[in-house]
């Protein structure tokens, strides 16, 4: 990666449902062992999920588990000089939290996962398509949680409001994911204000998301073409170019 000029802005690792307990144990030897790959690698923040349980209650109710679970790791993090971000992605039907395996999915239970004091190593790793389905404005979410901010995913997300207005938000193709670029995100205002909040890493472009922009049968020429898409969004706001 060094010979190839390409920095490793985060390590992703874990991404089942971390509070369950039939998935604890293993998943902490899998954080464990995401935090060691970092600390190898030079990197210095890992990101995955934080989990849901139980799945099927209301999200606050994962409080007493994530509590449990977090807060040794949080320790074992901070020890090796690591953040941890938590991506906020819902992981339930139609981009939202009914269903999803992510308690940190709202920015409602980032004020409640955060306020411990043992939680202060840990982040959100922020991307505004996830807010866009839940119709929340992603710049003023920077305003707010901008020193929360440990990762950014670079994915936007377009609302139609044709179907959306007539069928409703749980209605599929009512709000789809795809490049930056493509959606409803405001690039420019977001960049901005992720410059204002003291945002220190990259924008890092999700793909295999876009409904169009994607390979079919193989072909990886319109999944190129979105990635390309993004970068010319994103390129000039971060380099002048």
């Amino acid at each position: 990666m060094r010979g190839a000029g390409v920095r490793i802005s985060c390590i992703g690792g874990f991404y089942g449902n971390n509070l369950d307990p039939s998935q604890s144990d293993e998943s902490e030897q899998i954080i464990r062992g995401t935090i060691r790959i970092a600390q190898a690698l030079g990197v210095d923040r890992v990101a995955g999920f934080v989990g849901r349980w139980p799945v099927d209650g209301p999200l606050e109710d994962s409080m007493p588990a994530y509590e449990a679970f977090w807060k040794p790791m949080a320790a074992v993090a901070r020890d090796a000089g690591i953040r941890i971000a938590f991506e906020h992605c819902p992981m339930g039907l139609h981009h939202l939290p009914p269903g999803g395996i992510n308690a940190v999915c709202t920015p409602a239970m980032w004020d409640r996962m955060f306020a411990p004091a043992w939680a202060d190593g840990l982040g959100i790793e922020w991307d505004a398509s996830h807010l866009i389905c839940q119709r929340i404005d992603p710049v003023l979410n920077i305003h707010h949680y901008g020193d929360r901010i440990v990762h950014v995913h670079a994915k936007d997300a377009m609302v139609y409001r044709h179907i959306m207005d007539r069928y409703g938000i749980y209605h599929p193709g009512a709000i789809e994911h795809c490049f930056p670029g493509l959606g409803d995100a405001d690039w420019p205002a977001i960049v901005k204000a992720l410059y204002r909040a003291g945002y220190d890493s990259d924008l890092n472009i999700e793909g295999w998301h876009d409904a169009v922009y994607c390979n079919r049968e193989g072909d990886l020429r319109l999944e190129d073409t979105g990635l390309l898409v993004a970068h010319k969004t994103l390129a000039p706001l971060v380099d002048g170019k």
